[in-house]
C-alpha cells in the first residue's frame, strides 16, 4: 500500500513538473496567449497604399493583434462593393467612388489617407498633341464610376468633349502602356509612376498632376488625399478597437517609411510588387505619400467640389460626415508623430 501511494505521488509530481514546464515555455515564447483577430482588406494593389503594405511586411498588424488577408480586385469600385457586401472589413481605393456611394446611401468612413496629393496622368500617342484631337479615338480610363474614369471625363469636358465623343476600351491598368505603344488605343490614364516609361515610348503627357504647378492649377490646392482606407460606418461603430489597431499599425509604418531611404522601403515592399523596380517607383511617389496620416479639409473640399462638378454626387456631403481622424490622432499621440 505504501509503495502504491508512493508511486502515485511520484507520478503526480512528474505531471506537475511537465505542466509547469509547458506553461513556462508558452509564456516565454509568447505563443498561445492571444488569438489574432482576422481582418480582410479588399484592394486593387497599387503603390499609392504603400504604408499599408509596409505595415504588413514589418509585422505591425500582427503586433496589434490582427491577422490580415489581402483580396485583390480589378478596380476600386468593385473592391468597395465587396466590402459593403461583407466580403471584407477594410477597403483601399480612391475617395471619389466612396463619395458617390455615400450619396447613394452606402455610408462609409474614411479612416486613413495614404497620399497627400493626386498622382494621375493622361497621355496620348506621339501623333496627338491636343485633347480635342481625341474625338472618335479609342482611349482607356478605368471603369465607369472609378476615380481614373472621372479624371479622364473631366479632362475631356475641359476641351468641349463628352464621354460619348470617344471610344472607351476596357482593359487591365497594367496593359495600357503596351496598348498605347502598339497603337491599340490613342490615349490613356496612367499612375504617376509611369512617367519615365511614357517618355521612353515618346508619348505626350498632356496632364501630370504630380507636377505641383499643374496640380495647383487643376485642383486649386497642393492637397488632394485621393487614395485612402475606408470602412463601413456600421463596422466602425461596432468595432472601433479593430479600426484603431489597423490605423495604429499603418501609422507606425508611415513613421518608418519617413525615416528610411527609398532603397530600404523598396526592399521591404518588393515581395508585394513582383517584377517592378520599386526603387524607381518610390523615388517618383515619395513627395506625394502622406507623412502624417492627415486628411486635410482643404484636400477634401477640392475632391468634393470635383465630384459635384462631374455629377458624381448630387449634394455636398461634408468633411465631418465621412472623414474620421480620431483614429489617426490617437495613433499620433501614442507614437509622438506631429
Amino acid at each position: 500500500m505504501k509503495k502504491h501511494l508512493k508511486g502515485i505521488l511520484i507520478l503526480v509530481l512528474i505531471v506537475s513538473l511537465l505542466v509547469g514546464c509547458t506553461a513556462k515555455d508558452e509564456s516565454d515564447s509568447g505563443e498561445g496567449n492571444e488569438k489574432l483577430e482576422k481582418i480582410i482588406i479588399s484592394e486593387m494593389r497599387g503603390e499609392s497604399w504603400l504604408p499599408v503594405y509596409a505595415a504588413e511586411m514589418l509585422g505591425y498588424f500582427e503586433d496589434e493583434g490582427l491577422e490580415t488577408e489581402f483580396v485583390v480586385y480589378k478596380d476600386g469600385p468593385i473592391a468597395f462593393q465587396g466590402m459593403h457586401a461583407g466580403d471584407s472589413q477594410f477597403c483601399m481605393l480612391s475617395t471619389e467612388p466612396v463619395l458617390r456611394a455615400f450619396d447613394e446611401g452606402f455610408e462609409s468612413i474614411i479612416v486613413l489617407p495614404t497620399v497627400r496629393s493626386k498622382q494621375y496622368m493622361f497621355a496620348t500617342n506621339s501623333e496627338i498633341t491636343d485633347m480635342k484631337d481625341l474625338k472618335g479615338k479609342a482611349i482607356f480610363g478605368g471603369m465607369p464610376g472609378s476615380a481614373p474614369y472621372s479624371f479622364v471625363a473631366s479632362a475631356l469636358e475641359e476641351v468641349g468633349l463628352t464621354v460619348n465623343d470617344v471610344e472607351w476600351i476596357n482593359m487591365e491598368y497594367g496593359a495600357a502602356l503596351a496598348a498605347l505603344e502598339q497603337g491599340t488605343i490613342s490615349a490613356a490614364y496612367f499612375d504617376g509612376i509611369y512617367i519615365n516609361k511614357l517618355n521612353d515610348i515618346g508619348a505626350n503627357v498632356l496632364i501630370n498632376t504630380m507636377d505641383p504647378d499643374q496640380h495647383k492649377a487643376i485642383y486649386g490646392t497642393e492637397f488632394y488625399e485621393s487614395q485612402m482606407v475606408t470602412v463601413t460606418k456600421k463596422f466602425a461603430e461596432e468595432n472601433p478597437e479593430t479600426v484603431q489597431k489597423f490605423v495604429n499599425a499603418s501609422m507606425k509604418a508611415i513613421k518608418w517609411q519617413t525615416e528610411h531611404t527609398d532603397e530600404e522601403l523598396a526592399e521591404l515592399v518588393s515581395p508585394m510588387f513582383e517584377g517592378k523596380d520599386m526603387v524607381e517607383v518610390i523615388s517618383i511617389l515619395r513627395d506625394s505619400l502622406t507623412r502624417d496620416g492627415n486628411y486635410s479639409k482643404e484636400g477634401y473640399e477640392a475632391i468634393e467640389s470635383f465630384c459635384l462638378e462631374q455629377g458624381i454626387i448630387s449634394d455636398p456631403i461634408g468633411y465631418e460626415n465621412i472623414i474620421d481622424m480620431k483614429y489617426v490622432n490617437s495613433a499620433k499621440e501614442s507614437l509622438n508623430i506631429e
